[in-house]
């Protein structure tokens, strides 16, 4: 009998654990995690970018809490004193820069104004100070944009496992088993069937199992409208010195940093179908990425391309954001944290606080997460980012 079993050891999964564990020590924690190699989570083929750049309080808080956790690694995910070092997160401050066209300048002042209003360090660039600061850029149809210098980006590999590591240094038990149903008793959650045959009960489970979540909500009688999107990110080698390049994000949805000596870059397509396969489409970077990167960055139309690789977002087609908790009333010990479209490893360690105060306490004490939770799917009521997503 477990205490708390959570489905899913990646990042949010075992962000939970270990805040689980920190907020009452010695509860007994089960994480089933089927692949501990993690080769086609979703945590360890993340961008690692880490921005305050939202729109909606909770999300900037999420973050800004993710920052803090940065700064003290070194404590954060070590077990105790004499516990190894955690491994090195590879923390690059480059700082976020959304740039915007001159029809939404309006719409990226509110949201300027908001970041500001919660402590975001942010810095307005008008049109002419961006193409003085960045002259690699094409701004000639660009309005305004915004600059987050304290932002930047990390090894997902890194971040997952220091958080696993230091979950397991303090009593998590990690198996390498499959969850396969989660059993009811009425409105009560009573453990989780496993892969090999075994049962195991539990007081509280939590529902932290990426792309395959919508299943185990399923059987706990709280469906979600989320479904593994599949999104590629592409390695490139380029002409010239972008080191010292923050992570943009222009209008068209291109995403791109610096990294090693080239470039990392994206361009999600949110329309795009469900499907639990990772797709093989070299033809998407040639039609739709390398396109893009050429009209910012003019000179990258030199490129090369080195290597291309797939993962999943858990994205929640009703409105693109988390939905984390339970169901007060109706199912009070089954937890759900899915839907992050793509956030997921960058608000690990306060999604993980968040659930953990809602099973030990059982109200959220640090960040408010209300607004975010099961109700608004029931009430078909979307609460998306204002923004870029």
């Amino acid at each position: 009998m477990a205490d708390v079993v959570i489905i899913g050891g990646g990042s949010i999964g075992s962000a939970t654990a270990l805040q689980l564990l920190r907020a009452q020590p010695g509860i007994d924690v089960v994480v089933l995690e089927p692949d501990p190699s993690y080769t086609n989570a979703a945590s360890t083929r993340a961008t690692g970018g880490v921005r305050q750049l939202f729109t909606r309080p909770e999300n900037i808080l999420l973050s800004r809490y993710t920052l803090t956790v940065i700064e003290q690694w070194a404590r954060f995910a070590r077990a105790s004193e004499r516990a190894p070092a955690p491994p090195d997160l590879g923390w690059r401050p480059n700082g976020y820069l959304f740039i915007g066209e001159p029809a939404t300048t309006p719409a990226l002042e509110r949201n300027f104004a908001t970041q500001r209003e919660l402590g975001v360090a942010a810095a307005w660039l008008a049109p002419d100070e961006l193409a003085a600061r960045y002259p690699y850029l094409y701004t000639d149809d660009l309005g305004p944009a915004i600059l987050s210098e304290r932002d930047g980006w990390l090894d997902p590999n890194a971040f997952l496992h220091g958080m696993r590591n230091a979950a397991r240094g303090l009593g998590a038990d990690y198996r390498t088993e499959r969850a396969v149903e989660v059993t009811m008793k009425g409105a009560v959650a009573t453990g989780v069937e496993l892969g090999s045959g075994a049962w195991l009960p539990a007081d509280a489970v939590v529902n932290a199992a990426g792309v395959a979540a919508p299943k185990f909500a399923a059987q706990a009688g709280m469906p979600v409208p989320v479904e593994p999107m599949p999104r590629f990110e592409h390695y490139v080698e380029v002409p010239g010195d972008f080191r010292t390049m923050p992570f943009i994000k222009d209008p068209a949805g291109l995403a791109v940093r610096p990294e090693g000596a080239g470039l990392s870059a994206g361009l999600v397509n949110f329309e795009r179908a469900a499907s639990s396969a990772l797709p093989h489409e070299p033809e998407y970077f040639e039609n739709v990425v390398w396109p893009a990167l050429a009209h910012r960055i003019p000179t990258l139309d030199r490129l090369r391309l080195k290597s291309t690789w797939a993962g999943h977002y858990d994205q929640n087609r009703l409105d693109g954001n988390m939905i984390i908790g339970n169901q007060p009333g109706r199912v009070d010990n089954f937890y759900l944290a899915t839907g992050f479209s793509g956030h997921g490893l960058m608000h690990a360690p306060g999604v993980g606080r968040a659930l953990a105060e809602l099973i030990v306490h059982g109200e959220y004490r640090t960040i408010d997460l209300a607004r975010l939770g099961y109700q608004r799917v029931l009430d078909n009521a979307g609460y998306p980012e204002l923004g870029v997503r």
